[in-house]
């Protein structure tokens, strides 16, 4: 009996693992590792649902381990133990062995069952040809109104090498790719699974379109490229199944942000991508992207651009996996959308005197919420105390929320700086955290409130002296 049905077997008679046969299953063995150390599988679906699952184990006394998790699209998720990531390819249905020594991991591993040959050419395609997965070495470029990401060894190739070859270069990378695919499948025939060995072949052919678009597109003007590079878009359709793959979804956004910057790229940047999708998709590539493109643009606050929008992608998404993702946010949006009701709230201030957001009626409030360790918050917050004297003179009250877990520090960062406005802790509010029924994930955060007590519309951008041109705007109004 093959290796893989006797722990399988082993596993479900000794009850350590319940088998989904709609599921993904991973077991193994960790040598040298101390039992009850964790094992976790996460899969990142921020792309259908916005949200990531993970599952984890301990392992037992022989290091032994067994995980099913949900993955409904194949792709790429991430197995982790001893604070070390090691990036696996996993399908509904799949069954894989994963064995390692605990010192290094997660170099070394060898793979077994069903899904080892997969990820035994996986790791060796990223070994060679893989993303760097940690987001902040890379670099962003703004294309329109969406940020297009590149990696910081692949911008620098981007600069030195001029179109005729830099295009050499990727279709070599391609080439070399897809004859590690096929060589591979030629040595162990009938080894990979046919739907892994159609989505790596498709994760190479988007990841050369990708970055040549991303060449073409921010690199253009600097090196004069003629309308011709593009003829590789020939080569790379808009429409593929493999929505699991990082390089499709990419580059079926940069083409999209691409059309729309040449079509118009400063009026309704988020609805006229939407419009752009519609030309040129259909089916579930055309819900992915028009549902990525409401979520992005609720996300960076163009609400009121995208709201029919919403609403008729509710009403006629055929494929609800992509409704949670974007109905969830609009929840959240819309209780801090422009001609909402703002939250009330009652704290201490730090001179101890109650406040609240009542007393302030009749006042167009701006509402600041900051941290005392966030360096781009308190440069904000210098510029308003320039600002104070004329805001408050024009019926503009100021107040500067922290959301500092000590008030120690919040405290002293307020005595350091002297900072104008009322000032108030998010969380010694008197009921709920200010910053939690504000829906304030990520600082600096603001929000502008009527006389009546109703959220306004924000500056066009976050510079402080178009917040501050806009407060006056409404405070005379």
């Amino acid at each position: 009996m093959p290796l893989i049905h006797r722990l399988l077997l082993i596993l479900i008679y000794t009850g350590v693992m319940t088998v989904n046969v709609n599921a993904a299953i991973v077991l193994g063995n960790i040598r040298n590792a101390a039992p009850g150390q964790l094992v976790e599988l996460k899969v990142a679906h921020q792309y259908l649902d916005g949200r990531t699952t993970a599952e984890s184990a301990a392992l037992d006394a022989k290091g032994n381990f067994s995980l099913a998790i949900q993955v409904e699209e194949p792709q790429m998720v991430f197995m982790a133990f001893n604070d070390s990531r090691l990036p696996l390819f996993l399908a509904n249905q799949d069954t894989l062995i994963v064995m390692s020594e605990a010192f290094q991991f997660p170099l070394g591993c060898q793979f077994g069952g069903q899904a080892g040959a997969n990820n035994t050419i996986f790791t060796q395609y990223l070994r060679d040809f893989g993303s760097d997965f940690n987001e902040f070495n890379n670099i962003r470029y703004k294309v329109g109104q969406w940020w297009a990401n590149i990696e910081e060894p692949m911008n620098a190739r981007m600069e030195e090498l001029p179109p005729a070859e830099f295009a050499a270069y990727m279709k070599q990378r391609k080439t070399a790719a897809l004859a590690l695919l096929d060589n591979f499948q030629a040595a162990n025939p009938g080894e990979l699974t046919p739907v892994f060995s159609d989505w790596l072949a498709a994760d190479i052919i988007y990841d050369w379109a990708y970055h040549l678009t991303f060449y073409g597109q921010v690199f253009g003007g600097r090196y004069f490229v003629q309308p011709e590079f593009f003829e590789f878009l020939y080569e790379a359709p808009l429409m593929s199944e493999y929505i699991g793959s990082q390089w499709y979804r990419q580059f079926v956004f940069l083409f999209m942000a691409r059309q729309q910057v040449k079509k118009d790229p400063e009026n309704d940047f988020w609805a006229g991508m939407y419009q752009r999708a519609a030309e040129n998709l259909s089916d579930k590539p055309l819900a992915f992207v028009q549902s990525e493109i409401i979520y992005t643009a609720f996300s960076r606050e163009r609400f009121r651009e995208m709201l029919p929008l919403y609403r008729q992608f509710m009403e006629h998404n055929r494929f609800q996996v992509f409704d949670r993702k974007v109905e969830d946010l609009y929840q959240k949006m819309a209780r801090t959308s422009n001609g909402a009701v703002a939250p009330e709230f009652k704290g201490p201030e730090n001179n101890g005197q109650w406040l609240t957001l009542s007393q302030l009626r009749g006042k167009v409030v701006y509402v600041n919420f900051w941290a005392s360790w966030c360096s781009s918050c308190l440069r904000k917050m210098e510029f308003f105390n320039e600002f104070e004297t004329e805001l408050t003179a024009n019926g503009v009250e100021i107040v500067n929320i922290s959301v500092d877990e000590m008030s120690e520090r919040w405290q002293n960062s307020l005595v350091q700086n002297a900072f104008k406005g009322h000032h108030l802790l998010a969380s010694s509010a008197q009921s709920q955290n200010i910053a939690t029924a504000y829906n304030v994930e990520a600082v600096p955060q603001y929000f502008i409130i009527s006389r009546k007590g109703v959220f306004m519309e924000k500056a066009a951008s976050s510079q402080p002296n178009d917040i501050r041109e806009q407060l006056l705007r409404l405070a005379r109004d």
